[in-house]
């Protein structure tokens, strides 16, 4: 009767917090546990690569959407060819071929879609966090729009410091 007593105090606390604290200072996988508000995943088919942090991507009910990747920034290929723009964008064109299949992930901490009316989300491939191979390789830098810290800047700022340290990718070549 103890045990019982005990699990349920347990639920109901679990219950309460994310309303008593919040949930913005909590990792994902504690309010996962808590029941905040769940990404959203979608399956698509990447139909271009825009440049390393763009891509344009087909979803199953055949729409095509423009996705911008969540927390990384990468240098422009358009208007203006910046330095490591083509190194970048040749670097997602390897992590997501046209015709590959992607996983799309909301963050719930950020908006829907930026200012162009791309859509904003993680994207992985087989398993892999494609933001976080381009900030590992030297070819994004973290970006968090107006401060606004997504779920997962600690992974994305730890990567782009190891890349700065080791002088990765646009790290030796672009910035200093």
């Amino acid at each position: 009767m103890r045990r019982l007593a005990l699990l349920l105090l347990t639920a109901a606390v679990l219950l309460a917090l994310p309303k008593m604290v919040g949930t913005a200072g909590l990792p994902a996988r504690v309010t996962d546990l808590l029941g905040a508000e769940q990404a959203q995943r979608d399956r698509a088919v990447v139909v271009r690569v825009t440049d390393g942090d763009t891509l344009e991507v087909r979803l199953p009910n055949g729409s095509e959407k423009d996705v911008r990747i969540l927390g990384i920034d990468t240098p422009e290929v358009y208007p203006q060819l910046e330095c490591g723009g083509q190194e970048a964008t040749a670097a997602m064109a390897r992590l997501a071929p046209v015709g590959s299949e992607v996983v799309l992930v909301s963050d719930p901490t950020q908006g829907n879609r930026d200012r162009y009316g791309r859509l904003l989300r993680y994207v992985h491939s087989s398993g892999d966090d494609l933001g976080l191979a381009q900030l590992r390789s030297g070819r994004a830098q973290v970006y968090i729009f107006r401060d606004d810290p997504l779920q997962r800047a600690g992974d994305y700022r730890a990567a782009e410091r190891r890349a700065r340290k080791a002088d990765r990718g646009s790290w030796a070549a672009c910035w200093r």
